[in-house]
């Protein structure tokens, strides 16, 4: 059972003198306290079980924030922010205006860079190390680097530059054999060899070399960060954890129990029943599609869970394929599938996704190959940092050529979809999703779901709406007797189908739960000016700016896109009349 104690966990203001037995004992409080706050809460814990003797190690070292600790990712950053003074924060995480889930700058001072995506640290650690060599400023700079977000293209990129500079860069390398899938590629296969291949890879690159260290032994964690201390210069100590440590449900679950909702602290089982999703729904007919068409290959980067993937990996695992967290590799692969004859179909959340961007471009789209990208998270993503929200895609693939951009309504119209996209379009096509549970409001199987829909006719205001703010602007429309369009296809964009049924309208509406710069009321508004046609139009949307983390509900009311807000917006600007 877990200590109710630990409600009121209080950290030492320096453990710098603490001796092993009492950073074991503080361990101890700060793993019951962290499965305590986030069996209510839900969070990062298995993440952050695996680092809590390496940071509390960092904290006796180091001193942060003059000799910064940068995280990647931050979702191992929690006993971090326990020892930086923020346990009191840690029963408003998940909430809006709560703590956030990752690391931020705007949370501490102790956060040093926004840490929500993987790849960055290194880098980021190295230009501060750099820019202290000019400064004649010798305090080392750490970086926890994850092993498989060592793997990211840009973490290899700073590795190349970090090992030919004169600078006091410590990158401890946290080995637990994990992305959020389990580890996958020839790093991995590296650093888990027992053949001492690592530290002739390290060192012939220039690095000096320590390891590999025990990361849950304060014996071996302290004496290596003090060396590396004493020693300023470029150096890479290689530290093995166990993701979940300490934690028994840990053990059994396939990711570690990397991220979980609110749970049970004795046995790890939901509190709540979790419903399906989008991705849950495309899965589900991946894998039909699968069974019937032998030429399919199904592709995620370390995204298994959130892309429901796991029956399909598990069911065909010759076709399927997990290359670990290398975005970009993992799109620009789908060109030489497709090259081969066969059919990629490949994953993303929204937010990774614009990792790809220049292999999108660049590679599928001017390959012009029969290609299905799916599109998680697209619109608001819950309690995340800002930046995983999915609210950039439509605006940045307005201008994509060759690319077919789809957005369906709910989740009948997605499957339905994701059939006849592979059956009867030719070039590249991108479906988009929302985040949170699956809307069933039609069955759509006879329709053709590629092409835009007119709901209803109105009196004279026209709501034309991408399909994840649907219900909301459906609400809306049936209120003020508007005209209703369900959009599905966004790239390009249905001009002739519009331009029809814009003549019987003075005032349009669009929505979309996007930034609305480059958006698909940019691109509408620009289709009426082309053609000559005179019309009011009234683009709701996202401001150009980050959005802060919260549910759909939640963000929906704040930025007017839930359909009391929506009603608002257009009271406001043609009045009752």
């Amino acid at each position: 059972m877990i200590n109710k104690e630990t409600n009121k966990l209080s950290i030492p203001k320096s453990i710098k003198k603490f001796s092993e037995v009492e950073l074991n004992n503080l361990a101890r409080k700060i793993r019951n306290f962290m499965i305590e706050k986030n069996s209510s809460t839900g969070g990062h814990i298995g993440a952050n079980l695996g680092t809590v003797e390496l940071t509390i190690a960092l904290h006796k070292v180091f001193k942060s924030p003059q000799e910064p600790l940068l995280f990647d990712t931050g979702h191992q950053g929690y006993t971090h922010k326990i020892l930086t003074g923020r346990s009191n924060l840690f029963s408003s995480l998940n909430k809006y205006g709560g703590m956030n889930r990752f690391l931020s700058p705007k949370e501490s001072a102790h956060d040093i860079m926004e840490a929500s995506h993987a790849g960055t640290a290194i880098s980021v650690g190295l230009g501060i190390a750099k820019t202290r060599y000019l400064k004649k400023n010798n305090k080392p700079v750490v970086v926890v680097v994850g092993d498989s977000a060592l793997a990211e293209g840009s973490s290899w990129e700073a590795l190349n530059h970090a090992a030919v500079e004169d600078v006091n860069l410590i990158i401890i390398i946290n080995d637990n054999g994990y992305a959020i899938s389990p580890g996958f590629g020839g790093l991995h296969n590296l650093l888990s060899s027992d053949f001492g291949n690592a530290p002739q890879f390290f060192e012939s690159l220039g690095f000096k070399y320590d390891g590999p260290v025990d990361g849950h032994n304060f014996s071996e964690l302290v004496p290596a960060f003090e060396r590396a201390k004493e020693n300023p210069t470029r150096q890479i100590i290689h530290v093995k954890t166990v993701k979940g440590y300490g934690w028994e449900p840990a053990k059994k679950h396939p990711y570690k129990a990397h991220f979980s909702m609110p749970f049970n602290p004795d046995d790890g089982s939901l509190k709540e029943k979790v419903t399906k999703s989008y991705p849950d729904e495309a899965a589900s007919c991946i894998e039909e599609m699968m069974e019937i068409n032998d030429k399919i290959v199904c592709i995620t980067p370390s995204t298994l869970y959130a892309t429901g993937l796991n029956n399909v990996f598990h069911k065909f695992p010759d076709r399927s394929i997990d290359p670990g967290m290398e975005e970009q590799h993992a799109m620009s692969m789908t060109v030489g599938i497709a090259t081969e004859g066969y059919y990629p179909i490949v994953a993303f959340q929204s937010t990774f996704l614009q990792r790809a961007f220049d292999q999108l471009i660049h590679d599928v789209c001017y390959a012009d190959l029969p290609i299905m990208v799916l599109s998680t998270r697209s619109g608001f993503s819950g309690y995340d940092n800002p930046t995983h929200h999915g609210i950039y895609d439509i605006s940045f693939t307005q201008s994509f050529p060759n690319l077919t951009v789809l957005y369906p309504k709910d989740g009948h119209e997605l499957t339905v979809m994701i059939r006849q996209a592979q059956k009867k379009i030719k070039g590249p096509v991108l479906i988009m999703m929302p985040y949170g549970p699956a809307n069933y409001l039609d069955v759509v199987e006879e329709k053709n779901v590629l092409a835009p829909e007119l709901i209803y006719d109105g009196d004279d205001i026209l709501i034309v709406t991408v399909g994840n703010k649907f219900i909301e602007a459906e609400a809306a429309a049936k209120k003020i007797n508007a005209g209703l369009i369900n959009l599905r296809i966004i790239n390009p964009l249905p001009g002739e189908f519009l331009l029809k049924v814009f003549k019987s309208y003075k005032k349009i509406v669009t929505i979309e739960e996007a930034v609305l710069n480059g958006g698909v009321g940019s691109s509408i508004a620009s289709l009426l000016i082309d053609n000559r046609i005179s019309r009011e139009v009234l683009r709701l949307g996202l401001p150009k700016k980050f959005i802060e983390p919260g549910s759909n509900v939640e963000l929906s009311k704040v930025y007017k896109l839930d359909a009391e807000g929506i009603i608002g917006s257009i009271l406001e600007r043609w009045g009752k009349d």
